[in-house]
Order: structure tokens, then C-alpha cells, then sequence
């Protein structure tokens, strides 16, 4: 049978790799990333008017839009300085301040860090190692910031749907910081990153004995601060 016109299409009835490669331009791509791995859907179309306000009312086309969104993570753009100034867990006095949660339905995060074996028990401690690997992290980030042209075209997205992910350890190869991309997309597991959106026991960071932090599960807490 044949596979198609304009090269052929794919050994699973695909469209052709020139109609792929087509719409597998830098709007499409970030259009897919700010949809399907960081939960932003829209966010494009709200750059874009954000560009319009900021410069009076006129026309902002996608290519401006883009600019906006990759200057942003270059050296000296404003989300690279602040992922550079950032933590992902941080104590203060008694309270543990992550973006997200420390618990969900799908895992707890807390004590467990990337590449680790077993969990920290210590909440300050783990805190720490969680930092230290995030600033490893973004070093590996800074080296090697960007794929490869070859790898952007095989990850194309066509008709603005899902690419299926690449195996891991060729994925972890394109870019620096892969770890840590892959810790904070919406379908990770066991992180800090995420909000907790389920239904499982909640935990919280508190105070107890000697000015240190526990893992005490809520009902533990409530017991001893009478809260």
C-alpha cells in the first residue's frame, strides 16, 4: 500500500513528514509546551495581548510573542534570573514554603529528592539537598540550554496534539536540566513543585522538639499545637 503523498506518511498512517515538519514551528511548540507539560493553556494568546498593551494597542504578530517568551529565559532575561534566584523549598522559622504541596494523591514529595536513594528524614536537611540538586540543575542548563535541531524536528507537533515523549535517556541527552524539566511537568509524581489536587492524607511541616521540623502527618500536627 502507499504511504501518502509529499514523502510518504508515517508507519502508522501519520501525516506526510512534510505537512509535520510544516506546522512544527516555534508558536506551535510553545503553544504545545505552555499547554500540555506546564498547565498554562492560553497563556500565548495572553502574552500576546499583554505585548499589545505594553506597546499602546498595535499589533503584536506570533514572531514578537515568541521573542518575548524565549528572551525570557536567556542569560539576563527576567524568568532566568529568577529561576537562578529561586529555591525549590525553603524554611522560615517554623514554616515550609514550597510552590506547590507536599503531598497528593499520587505521592508525598517530602524527604524524597531526584536521584536520591530512600527519603531524608530530616525536613532542613532535605530541603537543602532538594536546592543543591536544583542549582546542579540549572548549571547543566546554563551549558547546554537548547536542543538540537534534529531533536526538534522529531519531537514535531502536528495539528496541535501530543507528541508521544521520547525514551528518557535519549531525552535526558538533548538538554541540560532534563531532570529537573521532567520534575516539574504536570504528570510528575511525588514533587514540590505541583499543587496537591488529590485526596490523600495531608502533611504539613511543623515544629517539634528542639526548633527542628518533623514530617508529622495533619492529624499529629493538630494534636500537638491544638490547631
Amino acid at each position: 500500500g502507499g504511504g501518502g503523498s509529499g514523502g510518504g506518511g508515517g508507519g502508522d498512517g501519520g501525516p506526510p513528514r512534510e505537512e509535520v515538519l510544516k506546522r512544527n514551528t516555534l508558536a506551535n511548540r510553545i503553544r504545545w509546551m505552555l499547554k500540555d507539560t506546564m498547565g498554562a493553556d492560553g497563556e500565548f494568546e495572553r502574552r500576546r495581548a499583554e505585548l499589545q498593551l505594553l506597546g499602546g494597542g498595535g499589533g503584536v504578530g506570533d514572531d514578537a510573542v515568541c521573542e518575548s517568551f524565549v528572551s525570557s529565559v536567556r542569560p539576563g532575561g527576567f524568568m532566568h534570573d529568577l529561576l537562578h534566584e529561586g529555591q525549590l523549598a525553603a524554611i522560615h522559622g517554623g514554616n515550609l514554603l514550597v510552590h506547590g504541596g507536599v503531598s497528593s494523591a499520587d505521592g508525598v514529595a517530602l524527604g524524597r529528592v531526584p536521584g536520591r536513594e530512600g527519603d531524608v528524614p530530616s525536613v532542613g536537611e532535605w530541603a537543602e539537598l532538594l536546592n543543591a540538586w536544583y542549582r546542579q540543575q540549572l548549571q547543566e542548563w546554563d551549558a547546554a540550554p537548547c536542543l538540537p535541531s534534529d531533536a526538534v524536528a522529531d519531537i514535531a507537533v502536528e495539528g496541535g496534539g501530543t507528541p508521544p515523549p521520547p525514551p528518557r535517556s535519549l531525552r535526558d541527552s538533548w538538554i541540560g536540566g532534563a531532570a529537573l524539566i521532567s520534575y516539574s511537568v504536570p504528570r510528575a509524581t511525588g514533587v514540590a513543585s505541583r499543587g496537591a489536587g488529590g485526596e490523600g492524607r495531608g502533611v504539613r511541616a511543623g515544629a517539634r522538639g528542639g526548633g527542628g521540623l518533623d514530617l508529622l502527618a495533619e492529624e499529629e500536627l493538630e494534636e500537638e499545637t491544638g490547631e
